[in-house]
C-alpha cells in the first residue's frame, strides 16, 4: 500500500480513488471535529503571521492566551515594527524562544519599508521576507489569501506520510522536497484551507508522534501505515515501539548539557540585562561577560577570538 518518491521530485503513483476517499473522509471528519482556534476565524494576513510566528516549536494551548495578548498590544502591523523590541519582548514572554519576537517585529518592519505595510500574497514574495520559511509562506497565502498552494508542517508531513507511503521508522521514505511534492499531488481543488487544518488537527490529536490512536482515525482503510502494522502484527508492541523507546534510550542515556551552560540560557541572561538598561544606555562588550557570569565571559572571548581567525 505505501509508496516510494524516486530520488527526483517526480510524483509518487497513487491510485486516484485512493486519493479521493482520504480526501472526503478526512475532510468530513475535520468538519465534525475542527478545534475551535481564534486565527482561524480571521483573514487578516497579520494576525496569521503572528500565530504562525507563536506556534512554532509551541504548542497550542501555550499560544492561545498570549496570541491575544499580543494582538491587543500590537493590534496592527504598523504597531508592533513601530514599537520598542524591549515592550515586543516583555509583551512575548514567557512563550520562550524571543529570537520568534524580534523575527516577528523585523518581519513587519520589512513589509512596512517595502511593500507599503501589505504583507505580500504570493509565496515568492513571501520568502523574500527575512525569517519566512517555505510553510510559513504557503499558510499565509493559503490561510489568509486563501491561495490553492500546498505547505507541509510537521504534523501535516506525518500524516501524509503515514497515509499514502507507510511508516516514517526507521527512516523517512522522502526528503522535504518530495513530500512537498506529494503535498501538491494530494491536495483537493478548492479546499486547500480546510484540508491543511484537517491534516494539522489530524497530527495534532489523532496521528500524533509517539502513541497514533489509529482505532479512532477516520483514515484507518486508507492508510499505508496501519496497512503495514497490520500486515506484520505490530500492535502493540512491534517495530514502530521499539523504535519509539529506542529513541527514549538515547535520550535517558544522554548526558545533556545543563540548561545554565546553553547558549539559549545566556541569551535570556542578556536580554534581561539590556533591557534593565536607562534607555538608550549602552554597554561595552568587554562588560557584558563578567556582569553576568564568568561562564559568559569565557564564552564572548571565545566566540571574538573565532571571529578573528575566520
Amino acid at each position: 500500500m505505501g509508496k516510494h518518491i524516486s530520488s527526483s521530485t517526480s510524483a509518487v503513483q497513487l491510485a486516484p480513488d485512493r486519493v479521493a476517499s482520504v480526501q472526503n473522509s478526512l475532510l468530513s471528519w475535520y468538519e465534525q471535529e475542527k478545534r475551535e482556534l481564534p486565527w482561524r476565524i480571521t483573514s487578516d494576513p497579520y494576525a496569521i503571521l503572528v500565530s504562525e510566528v507563536m506556534l512554532q516549536q509551541t504548542q497550542v494551548d501555550r499560544v492561545l492566551p498570549k496570541y491575544q495578548q499580543f494582538l491587543a498590544a500590537f493590534p496592527t502591523l504598523a504597531d508592533l515594527a513601530t514599537a520598542s523590541t524591549a515592550a515586543v519582548i516583555d509583551v512575548w514572554v514567557p512563550l520562550g524562544y524571543n529570537r520568534r519576537a524580534i523575527s516577528l517585529q523585523s518581519i513587519a518592519r520589512q513589509v512596512l519599508a517595502e511593500y507599503d505595510g501589505r504583507i505580500p500574497d504570493t509565496i515568492e514574495e513571501l520568502l523574500k521576507l527575512k525569517g519566512i520559511g517555505r510553510y510559513t509562506a504557503g499558510a499565509i497565502a493559503c490561510f489568509a489569501y486563501h491561495k490553492q498552494v500546498a505547505t507541509v508542517d510537521t504534523n501535516i508531513r506525518r500524516v501524509l506520510h503515514r497515509v499514502f507511503l507507510g511508516l516514517e521508522h526507521p527512516e523517512p521514505k522522502v526528503n522535504d522536497a518530495q513530500m512537498l511534492v506529494l503535498a501538491e499531488q494530494v491536495l483537493p481543488a478548492g479546499q486547500a484551507y480546510n484540508w491543511h487544518q484537517a491534516l494539522m488537527d489530524m497530527g495534532a490529536t489523532i496521528c500524533n508522534s509517539g502513541n497514533p490512536l489509529c482505532g479512532k482515525c477516520p483514515l484507518q482503510a486508507s492508510c499505508a501505515a496501519y496497512a503495514e502494522m497490520s500486515q506484520y502484527s505490530l500492535f502493540p508492541s512491534g517495530t514502530v515501539l521499539r523504535q519509539l523507546r529506542k529513541v527514549a534510550e538515547k535520550k535517558s542515556n544522554y548526558q545533556a548539557q545543563p540548561f545554565t551552560s546553553t547558549n539559549r540560557y545566556f541569551r535570556g541572561r542578556i536580554v534581561d540585562l539590556l533591557r534593565s538598561l536607562p534607555h538608550h544606555q549602552r554597554i561595552p562588550l568587554a562588560t557584558l561577560g563578567p556582569r553576568l557570569s564568568q561562564s559568559l565571559a569565557n564564552r564572548i572571548m571565545t566566540g571574538c577570538r573565532k571571529s578573528l581567525m575566520a
